[in-house]
């Protein structure tokens, strides 16, 4: 590969994550807007895993695996509750299988 493809594949990913809502490709894991990621959660079948982060900003993580890539958003608290009515009983990303207590608005 030279540095003419390179900056074709990160012309696309730049503009996939303006036009698209991705934010950001690491390895197998997917970050996701906010809203392309509740727009794309229906298609998955299982809650998703809920995670609560160290940041007062965005204090929680939603995340999904499919096709063995994680695909994930980070939160705010408002909308948390607002999209998701708040999260009863979080389950970290240490793969845990108890409930998430995950109810989709």
């Amino acid at each position: 590969m030279n540095i003419k493809e390179v900056s074709k594949a990160v012309q696309a990913i730049r503009l996939a994550g303006n036009e698209d809502g991705i934010i950001s490709i690491r390895g197998k894991e997917v970050h996701l807007s906010n809203e392309v990621f509740e727009s794309v959660l229906p298609e998955y079948r299982n809650k998703p895993i809920i995670a609560k982060r160290e940041s007062e900003e965005y204090p929680y993580e939603l995340a999904f695996i499919s096709d063995n890539v994680i695909y994930y958003s980070i939160y705010t608290y408002e909308r948390m509750e607002d999209k998701f009515g708040g999260i009863p009983n979080s389950r970290k990303l240490n793969g845990s299988r108890e409930s998430s207590g995950f109810s989709f608005k």
